[in-house]
């Protein structure tokens, strides 16, 4: 009896210790459990801490190689440096986002231009150190950097231009650090961290809040040389795996433990053969019933009756012992969906092979699963009934999961899901890889070497890495699609491991890349090219130039710069509008790239200027290729709404040696090249030489724009006169033009071809023309005996005094107010000028013709070539240009020409007036042809007004020119 109790009282401690052990357990698993996930969350930071740092370093190195491009780029001289910097750094902050303004930094640490209209008047002047930029250190080190708050956070990089040339200035660029940092880390870490960006003490960005029990990682940031610290932290979870099963476990155990101390306390309250018998019927999860065969008369087994059953049988069948008319099986099958089989229970009986079943049973809204399990046993059968719904439920579930996974697998657009083993073959690969390539899944994985076209060069590499475990970067791989196109697909891949880090499989995602490279290559070549012409810009251009400085170096070959500039252009945008000078431009790229060879660089470097590079060419050959360029530009004829246009180009041809040490002096020698070549008369070439770099032809340039100005404000001119011969009706009246001649600091005489230009292009040519005019009538004022001689005198006007109310109003007032007999007066304007300003030409016309004086088209034939303009013009004479009459007695089309001018002209009641008569032959032949006027040196040659004046009786002998 003691050994009873003592049995008994150790199998009541069993559920006790049971339970403790399961709390270790569980214990233990948490503790585990939450080690690994600080060690994942852990390492998942450090991980995205590097990428963020990684991105924005990246992001940052860009826009600072960018600026350091712009910079080896700035032109040593440039005639307008201002538009140069605004349109090359505008171009730099289109094509690279983030940028948010680029500064022009003047050598005393002022800003001298920004690119932002909007801020340009509050940012104008201010020196750069209200910024927080430490002058001292950029003119030191020629970086600096600095965080300021200007409307927003911005993060400030300056550079020094050129660290030989401080005059050159300061280039600064501009970050709005809090759209940067919102656009990039947004894609990188995700809602799941807490993080914070430092630069020093001042915070730039942060999300979340901070939970000082959790581990976080640092990581330092270099930004546009200033120096950010970036903190991150994934915290915990609400819910924890770890506590999760900890709590469930102990509430498992606890039940379990319970559960078991019960059934011991009901089991020894049995006997020794009912605690045996119930402990395995009643431990039993399944229902066990056991059933003996009812007979007939004949003996014959028809159903059978129950003999016993466990608790579980009971409860699952509802059965009474107790009541008899429930111990049929045929009845308790009916009740559970299972009439069906009592011919096979009833085959049990008869041949002793065991018979099992699953009925699924549907009562009222509920579904259950019943599996059958049927046995000899004795003079009847046992049969175990085991509800299996929650399996079954379970099981289609996870059908279902799996057919949902499957189904989101599919139908991911442009990617799909792969699975490689160790030794490279494909053994999974998603079916939404037919929606990419147009080939089934099946026959792409047994295909994909016959469809692949091009591998990753490295491909070699990155095969060792996979099989080494490690991560490898992106790389693309190009197929040939079922539509016979070229399709790129970018593989990204995750190896994986065994507890022992041997490689298993490589899993990843393959994605349609094909429009992204697409898009890639668009942008580079929208960067890199001119939009209107398709040549390369000037950005592209001036990587070109170093690049073939670089390989002549190597290769010891040769190349020639030639630097375009095309003549007549201004004409052409300005007469016809813009949309005619973009075509005009299109057709003079086509015109230049015809001549070049397959290697030869050509470019758009500015509005009307281009630039090639004649690879492999010396000097002496690019001169025949330039010749013949300059001859194809010159025989082109622009027509439009019309009009014809005769244009051409001047061209600059610097040797590309080893005398330009960089590309900057290289195009600054061909510039000047081009410059000589337009002032040398225009539509030729010249040949830049080292020489020429003694005289800088833009300081000449300043040079006779100084005398200039000295000559309007202290009357440092010269007024000569050209005779006009009569050849229709002769006669002993003089007829003249006024020239004008400047007198430099040496008292010799400067053309008007050096002075001339240099005026129209400073805005000067209104003042002198007022001058021209008014010493003109003081002289003529002043002798009156010679004006009693005088037939015509004619006074030239340029294109800007056309466009001058304020001279038109002196010109009207002196003239009602002179002693001269208006009609001996007659004012010249040229063609060109006319046609361009047509509207306030024609009013000045009218206006000064009410008073008497007469107007003459000067160098008609040589611009507009249009009679239409002729019509409408309201002039008495028509100066044929020089460039028809000189050679027109060996020239037939010259002569035709000149003869069409003066019949139209002749029919539209205006004189003609022949210039550059050079020989007595041409003056013959225009006498014949019934010209009314010759002027050139075989009729006479310039000379000074003030003795021909001289000749007659003076009025006032005090005045002085």
């Amino acid at each position: 009896m003691v050994t009873f109790l003592n049995k008994k009282s150790s199998l009541y401690l069993l559920p006790l210790i049971l339970f403790l052990f399961l709390l270790m357990l569980f214990s233990f698993l948490r503790y585990y459990l939450v080690e690994r996930e600080e060690s994942r969350r852990l390492a998942l930071a450090d991980v995205v801490a590097h990428q963020v740092a990684s991105t924005l370093e990246v992001f940052s190195a860009d826009r600072k190689r960018a600026l350091n491009d712009l910079i080896i780029s700035w032109p040593d001289r440039h005639p307008n440096p201002v538009d140069w910097f605004h349109t090359h750094a505008a171009s730099i902050k289109n094509v690279l986002p983030g940028i948010e303004d680029v500064w022009w930094i003047s050598p005393e640490f002022t800003i001298s231009w920004t690119i932002a209209a909007d801020n340009r008047n509050l940012l104008l002047g201010k020196p750069v150190t209200d910024f927080g930029i430490d002058s001292n250190v950029l003119e030191r080190q020629g970086t600096a950097s600095s965080l300021t708050e200007f409307q927003k956070w911005l993060n400030l990089y300056a550079l020094k231009v050129d660290p030989n040339n401080p005059q050159l200035g300061y280039v600064l660029a501009s970050f709005d650090i809090k759209t940067t940092l919102v656009v990039m880390i947004g894609d990188l870490i995700g809602p799941q961290f807490n993080f914070s960006i430092f630069d020093g003490e001042t915070l730039l960005l942060e999300h979340g809040t901070f939970v000082e029990d959790e581990a976080s990682v640092s990581q330092g940031i270099n930004f546009a040389d200033r120096v950010w610290t970036l903190n991150l932290q994934s915290p915990y979870q609400i819910m924890q795996m770890g506590n999760l099963i900890l709590w469930g476990g102990m509430f498992m155990s606890l039940f379990v433990c319970l559960f078991l101390y019960w059934q011991l306390r009901s089991a020894f309250k049995l006997n020794t053969s009912q605690m045996h018998y119930q402990a395995a019927g009643e431990a039993a999860l399944d229902s066990i019933i056991v059933y003996q065969a009812a007979q007939t008369k004949d003996g014959d087994v028809t159903d059978f009756i129950l003999v016993d059953a466990n608790k579980v049988a009971l409860k699952m069948l509802a059965i009474d012992l107790v009541k008899q008319n429930q111990g049929l099986l045929s009845q308790q099958l009916t009740a559970i969906g299972g009439s069906h089989v009592i011919a096979d229970i009833l085959a049990v009986n008869d041949s002793g092979r065991p018979f099992e079943c699953t009925l699924h049973n549907v009562q009222d809204d509920s579904i259950q699963w019943l599996k059958l399990q049927v046995v000899k046993a004795g003079n009847g059968v046992a049969m175990t009934i085991r509800d299996i719904t929650l399996r079954e439920i379970s099981q289609q579930k996870l059908l279902e999961s799996e057919a949902k996974f499957r189904r989101l697998v599919d139908g991911l657009l442009g990617h799909f899901i792969y699975s490689i083993n160790a030794q490279g073959e494909v053994t999974f690969i998603s079916h939404s890889v037919e929606d990419i390539l147009g080939y089934a899944a099946s026959d792409f994985q047994q295909n994909l070497k016959k469809y692949t076209t091009k591998l990753p060069p490295n491909m070699t590499h990155i095969r060792q890495m996979q099989l080494q475990g490690l991560r490898t970067e992106p790389y693309v791989v190009s197929y040939q699609s079922a539509a016979q196109q070229e399709v790129n697909i970018e593989y990204s891949d995750s190896p994986v491991l065994d507890k022992q880090g041997k490689l298993i499989a490589i899993e990843g995602i393959g994605r349609d890349v094909t429009a992204d490279l697409k898009l890639k290559e668009k942008i580079y070549y929208q960067a890199n090219h001119d939009q209107l012409t398709g040549l390369l810009n000037r950005y592209a251009f001036d990587r070109k130039l170093q690049e073939t400085l670089a390989s002549l170096q190597l290769e010891q070959s040769e190349a020639t710069l030639c630097y375009i500039d095309m003549d007549q252009f201004k004409l052409v945008n300005d007469t016809c509008g813009h949309q005619a000078g973009d075509q005009l431009l299109h057709n003079i790229a086509n015109i230049l790239a015809q001549t070049l060879k397959t290697s030869d660089i050509i470019a758009r470097v500015g509005g009307d200027e281009f630039c090639m590079i004649l690879t492999h060419t010396n000097l002496e050959s690019a001169q025949i290729k330039v010749q013949q360029l300059l001859d194809n530009v010159a025989s082109f004829r622009f027509f439009w709404d019309e009009k014809v246009f005769h244009v051409g180009a001047s061209v600059g041809l610097v040797q590309m040696n080893s005398q330009y040490a960089d590309a900057v002096n290289l195009i600054k020698a061909a510039d000047n090249a081009c410059y000589t070549a337009k002032n040398n008369g225009r539509n030729q070439y010249h040949v830049h030489n080292i020489k020429d770099d003694d005289v800088d032809l833009r300081q000449n340039e300043l040079k006779i724009l100084e005398q200039l100005q000295y000559a309007i404000e202290h009357n440092n001119f010269e007024l000569h006169y050209q005779t006009i011969k009569p050849l229709s009706h002769p006669h002993n009246l003089f007829s003249y033009e006024i020239l004008l001649r400047m007198v430099d600091n040496k008292g010799s005489l400067v053309s008007p071809a050096m002075f001339i230009p240099v005026a129209e292009r400073h805005g000067l040519m209104t003042r002198v023309d007022k001058w021209v005019f008014e010493q003109t009538m003081n002289l003529l004022e002043s002798y009156p005996a010679h004006v009693q001689a005088l037939e015509k005198c004619a006074i030239n006007l340029s294109g800007a005094s056309l466009n001058s109310p304020s001279l038109l109003s002196v010109i009207l007032q002196r003239l009602k107010q002179t002693s001269v007999p208006i009609e001996k007066l007659c004012f010249e304007i040229t063609e060109t000028a006319a046609v361009m300003n047509l509207v306030t030409a024609s009013k000045m016309i009218n206006d000064i013709r009410q008073l008497g004086c007469k107007f003459a088209l000067d160098d008609f034939g040589a611009g507009m070539s249009s009679f239409t303009y002729l019509k409408n013009m309201n002039v008495d004479y028509v100066k044929i240009d020089g460039s028809f009459v000189r050679n027109m007695c060996n020239d037939a089309c010259d002569m035709a020409t000149v003869k069409a001018i003066h019949d139209i002209a002749s029919s539209m009641g205006k004189q003609t007036i022949a210039e550059f008569v050079g020989n007595q032959q041409t003056e013959d032949s225009l006498q014949k042809m019934g010209i009314n006027f010759a002027q050139g040196y075989a009729i006479a040659k310039p000379l000074p007004f003030i003795p021909l004046l001289s000749a007659g009786h003076r009025r006032d002998t005090a005045f002085k020119c």
